[in-house]
């Protein structure tokens, strides 16, 4: 993992372009997560709860059960548990 944080990305891609960064540990809410571009052997990524910005699974400590995109978008913009966390 990277201590200097993790970049938020505007899609679940590496070529996308970096929107903010997460610091090395910080405690955020995924809303859902897609398959797309392998990471590091994880093609997992993580749409963040509280701003528009993917992060690749790879670098996260998921906590919780995270839904598929497709359910939460079916479910309505509060679909995700509460408890989905990532540190």
């Amino acid at each position: 993992m990277n201590e200097s944080g993790i970049n938020v990305r505007e899609f679940p891609s590496t070529d996308s372009s970096v929107v903010a960064r997460l610091p090395y540990r910080s405690t955020v809410g995924l809303r859902c997560k897609v398959r797309a571009q392998v990471v590091d052997g994880n093609d997992v990524w993580y749409l963040l709860r509280d701003r528009a910005g993917w992060v690749a699974a790879r670098y996260v400590d998921n906590t919780g059960n995270v839904r598929l995109c497709k359910d939460v978008a079916a479910g309505g913009e509060g679909a995700a548990a509460e408890g989905d966390t990532a540190g």
